[in-house]
């Protein structure tokens, strides 16, 4: 796997440009249509609008650009898998290809219509309610699939489920492309995990949030569950970033298929970045960091040829 990491800002311009030509235009559009809608506009649009220009999420997008430019033909089916409000999809139609974008939560597909985006940004999307973990599509549907960020909000072992879908309705040689969000080693080589959740604990508790501090137990006992019932090999809750051992253990394993290689240069191999790396990356914009809580996190990507079982 690639780990999507710049260490200045030459580097990071120039893995982003693929975001800024194909991706910025229609993040300009949707910027000034939400300023003249005279609807309620959905609050995950104006977060979006900010959180997806970060170099965080724009080399995420050049990275799914980058590897469906060189690796997929015009006129295939391509589908975008958990789209949320972002115009990825509408990216890759203006590269010729046929596409659905589908999402779990049915009242954003429904703002996408109200919002009439296929009129706003020029091109057909046919957006769709779907579960990962259960989709309706025929098996052997899409020649190409992307998958952005959208897994670690998935708790293990379902996660393994939505992933067996996605290549369920991906052809024998298609192209899986997929992003998570990841948490590196930290220098002494450990995941950090137990540093991360003492200070989200020691947050919940100065701002007295005892119901979310329960909440996050009964994530924790349920994630530890999955492992005991041989579900899982490691314990991964719903919104927890990947660790290396997550990936290699129940992730990586089930990606059988061709690696296709990236051409903008981002370190591969999942222990090359180090969560200092990580915190210098967003440091790139200065108080980033913090607006973002403080998380040494970045994206892991890869993207394969499926193979036949």
């Amino acid at each position: 796997m690639y780990v999507l990491h710049c260490d200045n800002e030459a580097v990071l311009h120039k893995r982003t440009e693929l975001f800024q030509r194909h991706f910025e235009p229609l993040l300009r559009r949707l910027e000034q249509n939400i300023r003249t809608y005279d609807g309620v506009a959905p609050p995950e649009i104006e977060q979006y609008l900010q959180v997806c220009r970060w170099p965080y999420r724009a080399v995420e997008y050049s990275f799914v650009l980058d590897a469906l430019l060189h690796h997929s033909s015009a006129g295939g089916r391509f589908l975008d898998a958990g789209c949320g409000v972002a115009p990825l999809g509408h990216a890759v139609a203006d590269l010729g290809m046929r596409v659905d974008a589908c999402d779990v939560d049915q009242r954003l597909i429904d703002k996408m219509g109200e919002l009439d985006v296929n009129c706003l940004y020029g091109s057909s999307v046919d957006y769709s309610a779907q579960d990962l973990t259960r989709l309706t599509y025929p098996d052997a549907t899409f020649d190409a699939i992307a998958c952005v960020s959208v897994l670690e909000h998935i708790p293990a072992p379902h996660d393994q489920r939505a992933i067996r879908e996605l290549l369920r309705v991906l052809k024998p040689d298609g192209l899986l492309v997929m992003t998570v969000d990841f948490t590196p080693m930290n220098e002494s080589g450990k995941d950090g995990r137990l540093e991360y959740r003492l200070d989200r604990l020691a947050q919940l508790a100065h701002r007295g949030d005892f119901v979310g501090i329960l909440r996050g137990d009964a994530r924790k006992v349920g994630a530890r569950l999955s492992v005991a019932r041989g579900a899982a090999r490691k314990p991964r809750s719903a919104n927890e970033c990947f660790t290396a051992e997550h990936l290699e253990l129940d992730v990586l394993p089930l990606l059988r298929g061709t690696a296709v290689e990236s051409s903008l240069s981002f370190p591969s191999g999942l222990r090359s970045v180090t969560r200092r790396q990580a915190r210098e990356f967003w440091n790139l914009r200065p108080g980033l960091f913090e607006l973002q809580g403080e998380r040494d996190v970045l994206p892991a990507a890869l993207a394969i040829r499926r193979v036949s079982a």
